[in-house]
C-alpha cells in the first residue's frame, strides 16, 4: 500500500521536473541572438536556437557563449535537484537528478515559449551528465570530439556523443568506477533518445550527403 510519504516524494519529484523544464526553457540562443544582432535564430539557418546554429549565424564568440550557457542549464538543474532533496538517501536523490536531467533537456528542446522551438539538447545534456556521472560525461565528450575531428560534421559528433555517453556509463558502472542506478541509465537513454529525435533533419541530410561541415 502506498503511503503519504511516497505520494509526497513523487509530488516532489514532479515539482523538480517542472522546475528543471522551466530552467531548460530559458533559451540562451534566442536571448543572445536578440541582444547580439536582434536576430531570431528560429527564423534563420537551421531554425535551432542551439550553439551550432548560433555559431553559423552569429559567429564563434556567440556560439561558444550559447554553448556554455546551455551547459550551465543542465548543470544547474541537477544541482538544484540535489539541494532540494537533501538530506534524503542516495537512491531518492538519484531519481531526482534523473528527472531533472531529462526535464531540462526536454525544456531546452521544446521550451515553454518560443513556439516550442528550441535546440537539439546536446550541450544541456552534457551539463547534466557532468554532475550525474562524470565518467560517462568523459565518454560522451570524447566521442563528440573524435567524431567531429574525423568528419567535421557537428551532428555526427552529437550523435556519437549519445552513444559514447551511454556506453561509457554502462562500462564504468560494470567496472565499479561509479555506482549503477536504473534512474541514471534511464536518463542517458531517454535524453539520448530526445537528442537523436531532434537530429532527424540532420540525419536525413547525412543520408543525402548534404549535411554541412565545419572547420573546412
Amino acid at each position: 500500500m502506498i503511503g503519504w510519504a511516497e505520494v509526497a516524494m513523487v509530488a516532489l519529484w514532479a515539482l523538480i521536473g517542472v522546475g528543471a523544464y522551466l530552467v531548460g526553457s530559458i533559451s540562451s540562443g534566442y536571448v543572445v541572438g536578440r541582444i547580439y544582432r536582434n536576430v531570431d535564430l528560429r527564423r534563420v539557418g537551421s531554425g535551432s536556437t542551439g550553439a551550432t546554429n548560433t555559431f553559423r549565424t552569429l559567429g564563434p564568440g556567440a556560439g561558444v557563449l550559447v554553448a556554455l550557457l546551455d551547459i550551465a542549464k543542465g548543470a544547474v538543474a541537477v544541482i538544484l535537484a540535489r539541494v532540494v532533496m537533501v538530506p534524503n538517501d542516495l537512491e531518492i536523490v538519484a531519481v531526482a537528478q534523473a528527472v531533472a536531467a531529462i526535464a531540462v533537456v526536454a525544456g531546452h528542446c521544446w521550451p515553454a515559449l518560443l513556439e516550442r522551438r528550441g535546440g537539439r539538447g546536446v550541450a544541456t545534456g552534457f551539463g547534466a551528465l557532468l554532475f550525474i556521472a562524470t565518467p560517462a560525461w568523459v565518454g560522451a565528450v570524447g566521442a563528440f570530439v573524435v567524431a567531429l575531428v574525423v568528419t567535421r560534421i557537428v551532428s555526427v559528433g552529437s550523435l556519437a556523443a549519445v552513444a559514447g555517453g551511454i556506453g561509457a556509463y554502462i562500462l564504468s558502472s560494470a567496472l565499479g568506477a561509479i555506482p549503477f542506478h536504473p534512474a541514471t541509465l534511464a536518463f542517458t537513454l531517454v535524453a539520448g533518445g530526445i537528442i537523436v529525435w531532434r537530429h532527424r533533419p540532420n540525419i536525413e541530410r547525412l543520408l543525402r550527403g548534404a549535411e554541412p561541415r565545419i572547420l573546412t
